[in-house]
């Protein structure tokens, strides 16, 4: 079932008929509670009024709370959903069972409550990505399955968008120290081309492309991704849906945060700060 909307009032002397008790009282806080289906968040969650602050470089924001949570209407919360939060407030990723490779001027570290830093030196070519580590001591494969429905959610800041760098958020076959190939990897993710920013999906065959999103510098964003049972991958921006890709990654799939440059912005770092991901996959 699915929440029942409520007039907005009843005329004095109203009879409440049985129908109408049963859907309002019963069924609807049994929604809530998660007892009759998936419940999916509305677009725009207030948890706390008041400002977002955001700065520069190592500190996109300064506060462990923001005005709004944009979220989605895909958000699920079902006790056949496998859901991993990163809040990085801990002293060291290693305790999320994350990686992060660097090459060249490449650095990871954590910036403080609720935020991870991605820097490269734009003076020589340099790469650090982020994504979660192998399953050991025999555990059940941690990769996210296509065919399951994976959902990404995950807030970023980025001090400069120029030519020499590259940005990849999301769903991809192989974490590695590049953008994704379109024509010979699967994947699924928001991507700094260099040029613009983009929603783009691949299955090592073909791609589908979204149109040129805005993303100002510091400045934070949420995005969301959701591929549909190996069908359809949707792509929201701050809560809003941008576009429903159909061309579809397949197989197993990691979370993976990417910056890279190849040298040629003169010396100055950037820096992508990376604030909670949440991970979602449907066992049921």
């Amino acid at each position: 079932m699915s929440w029942t909307a409520i007039p907005a009032d009843y005329a004095t002397g109203h009879l409440v008929t049985a129908s109408e008790w049963n859907t309002f009282v019963f069924d609807n806080p049994g929604y809530l509670k998660g007892l009759d289906g998936n419940i999916e968040y509305e677009d725009d969650i207030v948890g706390k009024v008041g400002t977002e602050k955001v700065g520069l470089s190592t500190k996109p924001w300064t506060e462990g709370h923001f005005e709004k949570l944009f979220a989605g209407p895909r958000l699920a919360v079902h006790k056949f959903i496998r859901e991993i939060v990163v809040n990085w407030e801990d002293d060291t990723a290693g305790n999320y069972q994350l990686t992060y490779p660097t090459t060249g001027g490449g650095d990871f570290s954590l910036g403080g409550f609720g935020q991870a830093v991605l820097k490269v030196d734009n003076n020589g070519a340099s790469t650090v990505y982020v994504c979660g580590q192998t399953e050991q001591n025999n555990a059940l494969d941690n990769s996210f399955n296509a065919s399951r429905s994976p959902y990404c959610r995950q807030e970023f800041a980025i001090d400069r968008n120029v030519a020499d760098t590259g940005v990849f958020l999301g769903f991809r076959q192989t974490p590695g120290v590049a953008t994704p190939n379109y024509l010979t990897e699967h994947f699924a993710g928001f991507m700094w081309t260099g040029a613009i920013w983009v929603f783009a999906t691949g299955n090592a065959s073909a791609t589908d492309v979204s149109g040129t999103q805005t993303v100002n510098v510091d400045t934070r964003y949420v995005i969301e991704i959701l591929i549909i049972s190996a069908t359809s991958v949707e792509v929201y921006l701050n809560g809003v849906l941008i576009d429903t890709l159909t061309v579809v990654p397949t197989g197993d799939l990691e979370w993976s945060c990417l910056l890279e440059s190849d040298g040629g912005g003169g010396a100055t770092d950037t820096h992508l700060t990376l604030g909670k991901v949440i991970l979602q996959e449907d066992l049921s």
